[in-house]
């Protein structure tokens, strides 16, 4: 690329060689761009195979583009013409690109969870708000005098601002999959094809500039881009896919990229309201894709909130599959371990009544045996009982908080005003946060006393946990009250704790009942 455009601007070149030079180092660039992308993609599969293909179209379309183009300069000594058929070549490459963009970041590891449909959708959907938001403001600005005073026909007008439009949703894609990061394997394709195509986009939108003013000719700083970007969408297909580790949940909301539609669209707002206050005429463009815009912003809140209401659901029932494989393992230990081992315990108790007196020796040693089976049978007994309290399913959640109660480290005081059973998810879910309060204070409060309140009223369980201990307690330091959180709230209840240093720790719980 240095060559290029270092011989191109030396001088020492008649202008036609300087203009075969430049155009020759374009189309070369876009060629191998498009044999490594074709070539790459016969030794993959999969995502890895499908966007090399189709950004080999891209950049194939882009290469009989600039034939074309070409063609126009150095045989007809036509500069700069447009509208031309190679505008068609040239404004293809962002649609094909936009396929293997999307392409490249829905590839996962096998290890991780498959980038679900409607997140693309949503990615896709912030890119284009963002970008009718940018065309907005760029033409409310300066690019919609530009290409008014510059366009001769209709078409003209159109292909003009297709150059602009096509940059701007060509970078805003590539700019949020990178800040959402697709998997690590495939981090560094993206990162290398985004930046290629940016400098593709830079060129493209300088050049729009330059035949929407009527320049003759485009300076070969200007088209250093095209060569550089060809060329490193070259090295991102000859950049081999690496084996991508682990996958790891991240359980914080990425703000920045939840609030980043937003902005622009906020920008556009201030923008319209500017220019009615100084009785500014706006254009019929600036309207209908500010339309365009607010439609697209109300398709996609409704997709995140279909994808929000399926993520909530999808979390209960993993809850209520989770309390029942719970429960099963409870059952499996109590009938068939449990008994199992009582069975045994009997059969040697009997067997170390028929020895012989005189086997002193053996009675011990059969006794030992008996004795630790009966250890074994209540290890046992207290794994099940964490597991899923028996007494829970059998009696309900006022027995199973009395027996949490008596085995307490910590003296309980229980108030509970429940009469009858409650929904079964809501008393698993209310027997888990006095359990994990009771442990934490027995552990971290060096607490004397817990106060325990549980009541139905209006169709809702409260609970309250509340300890004399020492507070301070914090949620992000452990994992038990990050998940009662999740417990919580899948059911659609909520739980708040209050834990002010030296003045003992609060937990707080209510659970909707008429939803179970």
């Amino acid at each position: 690329m240095a060559a290029v455009v270092g011989l191109d601007s030396s001088g020492l070149l008649s202008p036609w060689w300087s203009l075969f030079v430049d155009d020759s180092g374009q189309f070369l660039a876009a060629l191998a761009a498009t044999l490594a992308c074709w070539i790459t993609a016969g030794r993959y599969s999969g995502a890895q195979r499908w966007w090399r293909l189709w950004m080999g179209a891209a950049t194939a379309c882009w290469t009989i583009g600039q034939f074309i183009w070409s063609w126009y300069q150095l045989v007809h000594h036509i500069g700069l013409p447009s509208p031309s058929p190679a505008d068609a070549g040239y404004l293809a490459l962002p649609v094909f690109a936009l396929a293997a963009i999307i392409a490249l970041a829905a590839d996962r590891p096998a290890q991780g969870a498959l980038r679900r449909r409607p997140a693309l959708l949503v990615m896709v959907l912030d890119g284009l708000i963002v970008v009718g938001a940018l065309f907005v403001l760029t033409w409310g600005t300066a690019l919609g005098s530009v290409v008014r005073t510059g366009a001769a026909t209709p078409l003209a007008y159109w292909v003009a601002i297709a150059y602009p439009v096509t940059d701007l949703l060509l970078t805003v894609i590539v700019i949020l999959l990178v800040a959402m990061a697709a998997s690590a394997a495939n981090r560094a394709q993206l990162i290398i094809l985004g930046a290629g195509l940016f400098c593709l986009s830079f060129s493209d939108s300088v050049f729009a500039y330059l035949v929407s003013v009527g320049a003759q000719s485009m300076p070969p700083l200007a088209d250093a881009g095209f060569v550089a970007g060809n060329a490193l969408v070259a090295v991102a297909a000859l950049t081999p896919s690496r084996e991508a580790p682990h996958w790891a949940a991240r359980p914080h909301a990425r703000w920045g990229h939840l609030l980043l539609p937003y902005v622009p669209v906020a920008g556009t707002g201030v923008l319209l309201i500017v220019q009615l206050a100084r009785g500014s005429p706006i254009g019929g463009v600036e309207i209908s894709v500010e339309t365009v815009v607010i439609a697209l912003l109300i398709v996609r809140q409704a997709v995140a909130l279909v994808e929000s209401a399926n993520l909530v659901a999808s979390r209960a029932r993993l809850v209520l599959a989770t309390d029942q494989t719970r429960r099963q393992l409870e059952r499996d230990l109590h009938d068939g371990i449990q008994q199992r081992l009582i069975s045994l315990g009997l059969d040697l108790r009997q067997a170390e009544a028929n020895v012989p007196p005189d086997l002193t020796r053996l009675r011990q040693q059969l006794s030992a045996v008996a004795a630790g089976l009966r250890g074994t049978v209540d290890d046992v007994r207290e794994l099940s009982r964490g597991v899923h309290p028996a007494i829970l399913t059998q009696g309900g959640l006022r027995p199973a908080l009395r027996a949490l109660a008596r085995r307490s480290a910590v003296a309980v005081r229980l108030d509970v005003r429940v009469d009858g059973r409650l929904p079964e998810p809501v008393e698993v879910a209310a027997y888990y946060v006095v359990a994990e309060a009771l442990t934490n204070a027995a552990k971290y409060a060096e607490s004397e006393l817990v106060d325990v309140r549980v009541r139905v009223q209006g169709g809702y369980l409260y609970l309250s946990v509340r300890d004399d201990g020492v507070g301070g307690a914090d949620p992000k330091r452990g994992t038990g009250l990050t998940g009662l959180t999740d417990r919580v709230e899948a059911l659609g209840g909520t739980l708040v704790l209050d834990s002010p240093a030296g003045t003992g720790t609060r937990l707080q719980a209510e659970f909707p009942l008429d939803r179970h």
